[in-house]
């Protein structure tokens, strides 16, 4: 004996299935309308967070955003400015940072070594490496300590970099 599917049940089923296909069939996103004209571009992201798995998020993102405009034809030169509480998540033995918050913070040094080897420079304000009292030394390699991240961001900007703040 079949048992009967009810109508609400095959009314899903074939919404799922025209949804699909008509996905199939959509346009390619794309940044074409925005990157129209230009063959290059320059963006430094000042990071200002005590939140690691944002900060990790935000660095992943970093990198795509960069490899998706160098896709589309631009190419991009792009610079990371960690300020504040974030420069804690950058010192080689972790020290002071919770057990829940090590992979997280794992995870940005590993981002921040992806983005030196995808050619992004990332700085660490020394400024807040003082105030965490973090001696610039313990810094990972990948890492470049300035004296003031806000001059950084400043001088950037004067440069031509647009500024995409994160807090």
């Amino acid at each position: 004996m079949k048992t009967p599917i009810p109508a609400i049940a095959r009314i899903l089923f074939l919404t799922l299935l025209f949804g699909a296909a008509a996905g199939v069939c959509a346009a390619p996103v794309n940044d074409a309308a925005a990157l129209s004209g230009l063959k290059s571009a320059k963006a430094v992201f000042l990071i200002n967070s005590a939140n690691p798995r944002k900060v990790v998020h935000v660095l992943r993102l970093v990198g795509k955003t960069a490899a998706s405009m160098d896709r589309q034809g631009v190419k991009t030169r792009v610079v990371v400015v960690m300020v504040g509480p974030t420069v804690a998540f950058l010192t080689k033995d972790r020290r002071g940072i919770s057990y829940q918050d090590q992979r997280p913070v794992a995870e940005i040094q590993k981002a921040v070594r992806g983005l030196r080897k995808a050619g992004i420079r990332t700085e660490a304000c020394s400024v807040a490496l003082h105030g965490h009292d973090i001696n610039p030394k313990d810094v990972i390699a990948a890492v470049h300590p300035v004296g003031n991240g806000f001059i950084s961001v400043i001088a950037y900007q004067q440069k031509g970099y647009s500024l995409v703040p994160v807090y």
